[in-house]
């Protein structure tokens, strides 16, 4: 048996995680430098000339939604108008970078990537991946390495509502484990794998016992125990028939104990996991037999060969190690590559079925090595990476008309539309004096259910997993049913929150308290939410959006959303410029600029003044629908 991974680099590797210093404002400007020299020779090499550099208001407006997630607001462009300082842009750069609009729009991102929905279908019952979703807001909020983050992701055990919630990685795709190899080899290596998964790829280098080798790593692992309850329930389901156990208000019995068993059957079995698998009945290849063991071996970078003869229940740990090891050609290369293309709009690597950066493709390899030695010098620090890459010259150029003209990202950010989020966003900084306040309530520690309190979530749930027997389980919950139908259950140690938790076997941990913006909301949002009809993933497929227009949208902005949060309602951030003291001319060039960031021209600030003095008060209704309808607001130059 082959293992290059020793005890001792296992060990460190999954030490506590250490977050590493911040990166200091000076070695960014300093390696955004020496990326500038590397574009410049790449465009030297093919006989291009870097076009110039855009003003001021469209370098705040594109380093603001493309950092951020969102135009810039008012107060925002009135104090970079105001900076006369020679480093106002970099200074401008480091304070998106380090706002929790950065978080916001990077956790975006992340349930994108990792195809994070907050509710998944697991046997026939709903289940929550909240503590999922939770630990990467915390992951987001620490400024936790990309590398450290993957550790955790494909390494976690344990129930993930009391423990890390990375361990709903893998229940994120329960009862397709093959799904999730493929899903996995791409999100964290630029890998796709998913035809290997039936034959040898003709478009690849992969060949079906490839995949399956690589399948045989996170196979075997189970979920954190305690679905045998769903076992019993056909006597909670004929109980539930009685008054006695469907209470007004609680609902029956049998989704009382779906919601707590499904807390307590969460997350990845600790100590299981086999690093091995059978291949299909129906493989067809001289490398393998139909129905052969076979074990975890890696076809590339470090040399990892598990024991097909036996379980191996660090099966996990030596996977996710490969995974992030140095000898491993394309990890660093493939979150390189995603972050270059989030920040310049273009794809830097060739235009094929990998999603990773090529150091040795001939025009851009030595740019690509750049790129992927600082992204592994920064210590997969993602912020600070993007702000290195947001701080170049070639990022402040003027924008390009497509992706051709663009020249990977070298030759100005290719215009584009805006994602959905990008434009709900926006919409929210005309309506919140503060669009970074949080609207989102999370309650992981106090279990309720249709408004009864039970008591605290992690007494809960080791409390289910300490019965022996499944009739134990049944009378303690006939027992806590009868508490929260008569009220004689655990007082809660503080109010209830406003949250509705579990109902109908969904379990729901949040409220929001007003409008808030896309990353508080459920993911994906509701099916007829602004943010599906405008493409937001569906969380199904890795970077499943799209930012095609459509009919559709352009009816919610003239009729839908726009009038209902944004030129509508009374008191809103926007509206508040009415009341400032001076003439309409001045209200309206406020109003012009708070949508599309930059000063209008003459004859654009005579029509926004003409409007407000209309007397009919509809001046201010038609100014922001009209601008909100431009493609100078919905797209990013």
């Amino acid at each position: 048996m082959i293992r290059f991974l020793s005890v001792v680099s296992l060990a460190v590797l999954f030490a506590p995680v250490i977050f590493a210093e911040e990166i200091a404002p000076e070695r960014m400007s300093a390696e955004a430098a020496r990326l500038d020299e590397l574009i410049d020779a790449v465009l030297k090499e093919d006989e291009k000339a870097a076009p110039p550099s855009v003003d001021d208001a469209t370098f705040l407006r594109r380093a603001s939604l493309v950092a951020i997630g969102r135009i810039p607001a008012l107060a925002e462009i009135q104090e970079f108008t105001k900076d006369n300082s020679a480093d106002k842009r970099s200074r401008l750069v480091a304070r998106l970078y380090q706002s929790k609009g950065y978080q916001s729009h990077m956790n975006n991102w992340f349930c994108d990537h990792l195809r994070l929905n907050e509710v998944k279908l697991q046997g026939g019952y709903f289940s929550s991946n909240t503590p999922l979703i939770n630990w990467t807001r915390q992951s987001v909020r620490e400024n936790k390495s990309w590398k450290a983050m993957t550790v955790e992701l494909l390494s976690s055990r344990g129930n993930g509502w009391i423990g890390s919630g990375a361990s709903h990685y893998y229940t994120r795709d329960i009862g397709m484990p093959l799904d999730n190899s493929a899903n996995t080899m791409r999100a964290f290596l630029g890998m796709r794998m998913e035809c290997a998964q039936c034959h040898d790829d003709p478009g690849s280098a992969w060949e079906r016992i490839d995949f399956f080798n690589l399948a045989a790593f996170t196979h075997g692992k189970s979920n954190y125990g305690r679905l045998d309850f769903l076992k019993g329930r056909g006597r909670f389901v004929n109980m539930s028939s009685k008054k006695e156990f469907n209470a007004k208000g609680l609902h029956h019995l049998h989704f009382f104990s779906d919601a707590i068993g499904q807390y307590a059957a969460s997350g990845i079995e600790p100590g299981k996991g086999t690093g091995r698998i059978k291949l299909p009945d129906d493989y067809q290849y001289r490398d393998g037999d139909p129905g052969e063991l076979v074990e975890g071996r890696t076809p590339f970078g470090g040399k990892l060969r598990l024991d097909a003869k036996k379980v191996n229940p660090d099966s996990l740990e030596q996977f996710a190690a490969w995974v992030v090891g140095d000898e491993n050609p394309t990890f660093a290369g493939s979150i390189a590559a995603r972050m270059w293309q989030r920040v310049m709009g273009a794809k830097l690597h060739k235009e094929d079925n990998e999603e990773f950066l090529d150091p040795k493709d001939p025009l851009t390899g030595a740019l690509s090595s750049g790129l992927m030695k600082l992204m592994a010098d920064y210590d997969y620090d993602l912020r600070a990476y993007q702000q290195t890459l947001m701080l170049t010259k070639a990022f402040a150029v003027k924008s390009a008309p497509d992706m051709e003209a663009s020249f990977h990202g070298l030759m100005g950010r290719p215009i584009e539309r805006m994602s959905a989020e990008q434009i709900w966003d926006s919409l929210i900084t005309l309506v919140l004096e503060d669009p970074e306040s949080a609207q989102r309530i999370e309650d992981m520690e106090l279990l309720y259910i249709h408004g009864r309190y039970i008591g605290r979530l992690e007494d809960i749930i080791k409390k289910v997993h300490s019965f022996k027997t499944i009739k134990e389980y049944q009378e303690w919950v006939i027992m806590k049913y009868r508490e929260a139908r008569d009220g004689t259950g655990p007082k809660a140690p503080a109010p209830r929150p406003p949250t509705y938790i579990a109902g109908h076997g969904r379990l729901m941990t949040s409220a929001i308290q007003g409008i808030a913006r896309a990353s508080e909301l459920p993911s994906p949002a509701s099916p007829n939410h602004f943010l599906q009809k405008f493409g937001q993933s569906d969380r199904i497929s890795i970077d499943g959006a799209t930012n095609e227009g459509s009919l559709t949208q352009t009816l919610q902005m003239l009729n839908g959303a726009t009038q209902k949060i944004v030129t509508t309602p009374k008191g809103i951030a926007i509206r508040k410029i009415l009341t400032i003291p001076g003439s309409n001319e001045e209200k309206g060039v406020l109003l012009f600029q708070s949508v599309l960031t930059r000063q209008p021209t003459d004859q654009e600030r005579a029509l926004c003044a003409r409007e407000l003095d209309d007397g009919e008060g509809k001046g201010f209704a038609n100014i922001v629908s009209a601008l909100v309808c431009t493609p100078e607001f919905l797209f990013i130059y």
